[in-house]
């Protein structure tokens, strides 16, 4: 909930019916009617177990919710939506036409995280715990028996058409750390590839390709080290380019790579033509203020020029777990991460959080303040606003509404306050 001093909406939340138990339940025909709402964004709010409504021309709450237990990452296509639950072994189908949760697909275990298929007809689901992912159809919430064996299954990286699936896996296990998986999402074939241009290989980027992307490798910051007269030092991080286009041939030819580029820090990445932004906090990582740290603590944003394969900018950005990342038609790069420093803000009873805004066409940075009432800091959802200069951006728990050719929150509005914990949203409608 938002401190004092801030205007503040009450979103009234009603909760809506419980899904019964088993493989999958459908809702009831006593669902409430659709709001009628032409641009929507669909928030998850952990503590309530809903989905919230926001009509995204106005910015404003709609007083309906959807029930999904525990809801923390949302992920949408085609007309589906998938939530993950933080709290059960489900996953909750919303359909967006009918407003209205459509199935919960029982899982064997607590989903980590969550993918889905460009037309929306497949959901995939990271089960860390059991070293699985699990799939389902999105058309009557069946999941398969079928299960995907990959250890310590933490990361899904959906490609752009939705023809492959990179899994990755949890680099606290310290296993697979020169190792990705490959999913065919139409057959659900699984390839191993192994290679030592991975290092604790975290997170990928794709282009335009279904079957090329960058991985990103986060090295030391993620615990690879080697011995150096027999200290352990933090391994470099770095990028390298894959081609997997030939791992499900008959017969089958290898995996390709691209030169390693080593960078700075690497969890989180974006390409914009042949720049490639690259986030992460370095180790040891560098401190300020001063001109390469102008905060207490601060991380990296590396700008990987991907023809000449070499780092052209090092930009200092706020430090912590960078896995939060999205582009604005203005021009901008919202990064953001969690459990990083906090520093005192330059007005009383602000902070500096978690949160960096790149100009991509200046490389200049602004660092958002917030209240110092606040519980948390950490950024865990973005969603530009199609057609509009505005990006909705939930940090320690609240939904912010950003000005994309500002880098501040939206003027005009009443900025809405959340009865409980906000985690991540999604537009479903142009």
């Amino acid at each position: 909930m938002r401190p004092n001093g801030y205007a503040s909406v009450v979103w009234v939340m009603a909760l809506a019916a419980v899904i019964g138990c088993g493989s999958s339940s459908s809702s009831t025909s006593s669902a409430p009617k659709p709001s009628g709402l032409k641009k929507r964004v669909l928030l998850t709010n952990v503590e309530a177990s809903v989905v919230n409504i926001i009509d995204a021309s106005k910015d404003a709450p709609f007083p309906k919710t959807l029930a999904a237990p525990g809801a923390t990452k949302i992920i949408t296509a085609n007309g589906q939506t998938a939530v993950l639950s933080s709290t059960q072994h489900v996953l909750t189908i919303i359909n967006n036409t009918t407003e209205a949760v459509a199935f919960t697909m029982q899982l064997d275990d607590q989903p980590v995280d969550i993918a889905i298929t460009k037309d929306g007809a497949t959901v995939f689901a990271a089960e860390r715990n059991l070293d699985e992912v699990r799939f389902g159809t999105t058309a009557d919430g069946n999941v398969s028996p079928s299960i995907l064996h990959v250890p310590s299954a933490r990361r899904l990286v959906m490609s752009p058409g939705g023809a492959k699936l990179l899994v990755f896996s949890d680099p606290e296990s310290q296993t697979n750390i020169n190792s990705i998986f490959v999913v065919d999402t139409a057959s659900k074939a699984i390839v191993q590839i192994t290679s030592p241009n991975f290092d604790q290989p975290f997170s990928a980027v794709f282009g335009a390709s279904d079957t090329q992307a960058f991985i990103l490798n986060c090295a030391g910051e993620c615990g690879s080290t080697h011995l150096v007269a027999g200290v352990p030092v933090p391994n470099p991080a770095s990028v390298v380019s894959l081609d997997f286009s030939g791992v499900f041939s008959s017969p089958a030819s290898p995996a390709t790579f691209g030169p390693v580029i080593p960078v700075a820090a690497a969890t989180s990445g974006f390409l914009s033509g042949n720049n490639l932004f690259v986030a992460g906090t370095a180790v040891p990582a560098p401190t300020g203020p001063g001109a390469s740290c102008p905060l207490s603590r601060c991380g990296i944003l590396s700008v990987v020029n991907t023809g000449s394969s070499t780092v052209s900018s090092s930009i200092p950005i706020t430090d912590g777990l960078h896995e939060k990342i999205a582009s604005t038609t203005t021009g901008r790069l919202y990064i953001g991460a969690s459990g990083c420093s906090v520093d005192q803000g330059s007005v009383a009873n602000t902070v500096r959080g978690c949160l960096t805004i790149l100009n991509m066409n200046t490389l200049a940075t602004t660092f958002p303040l917030e209240s110092s009432f606040r519980q948390d800091f950490d950024v865990t959802g973005f969603q530009p606003i199609t057609n509009r200069n505005v990006i909705y951006v939930i940090q320690g728990g609240e939904l912010d509404i950003f000005d994309t050719t500002t880098d501040a929150l939206e003027t005009g509005i009443t900025q809405p306050d959340i009865l409980g914990n906000a985690i991540d949203c999604v537009q479903i409608d142009p």
